[in-house]
């Protein structure tokens, strides 16, 4: 793994312009993007937030996810479960019981195995400084779509010296803010792929609406 390099030690004491701020975002995500490469999967247990003050809400949650290559499966404790094989996404509401079952977009913007590769392209990215977590050193990235949609900003916290991510931060149009706190992160555990496939019969009476 390759660390933070000492130079941006001297970097981020120093005031920035905004090509500089750039130049480091792009160093600091060029890392992680990195370090991702080297993970077969991961494992990521999380706190969930979504606040919007002009609507008066203010909700939370807890989350479980797995990334394997281009897969995934997200599970929250508000009995939703969202799993994605590469090819087919299958939309799990627990409570109703119904799972509708989508073809996979690749360009989503919300799948998180994009979530290490996602500035490289159709992003502004602009440094916004270091700061401490307790005992972390973080590094805040924002980055900015470049076209016009749902999100229109996410900020990336980043340890300084794992190279990991801490927390992401989505900022809708709508004043919405979702954040994702990272609680537990592990790699490489030998996560099976039949994970990502969703199996009805571990869910018996659930409604099948087929979106394809």
């Amino acid at each position: 793994m390759n660390k933070i390099l000492s130079v941006f030690i001297a970097i981020i004491i120093t005031t920035f312009n905004s090509f500089g701020q750039d130049e480091v975002a792009k160093q600091i995500l060029d890392q992680l993007s990195e370090k991702s490469k080297s993970y077969t999967d991961i494992y990521t247990k999380f706190n969930f937030n979504f606040s919007n003050s002009s609507q008066e809400i203010d909700e939370n949650s807890e989350g479980e996810i797995w990334i394997k290559e281009d897969m995934y499966k997200l599970d929250m404790s508000s009995d939703l479960s969202i799993i994605n094989n590469g090819e087919t996404l299958w939309y799990f509401m627990k409570d109703v019981p119904e799972v509708q079952i989508m073809e996979n977009d690749p360009d989503d913007e919300m799948n998180p195995s994009n979530i290490f590769t996602i500035y490289e392209k159709g992003y502004k990215y602009e440094y916004k400084g270091a700061s401490s977590e307790g005992n972390k050193r973080v590094h805040s990235i924002n980055l900015y779509p470049e076209k016009s949609g749902t999100i229109i900003k996410f900020t990336l916290n980043i340890d300084a010296e794992k190279t990991e991510l801490t927390s992401i931060k989505l900022y809708d149009r709508d004043g919405g803010i979702t954040t994702y706190t990272i609680n537990k992160f592990v790699t490489n555990s030998g996560i099976p792929e039949s994970t990502f496939i969703f199996k009805k019969k571990n869910h018996p009476g659930v409604e099948v609406i087929d979106l394809r």
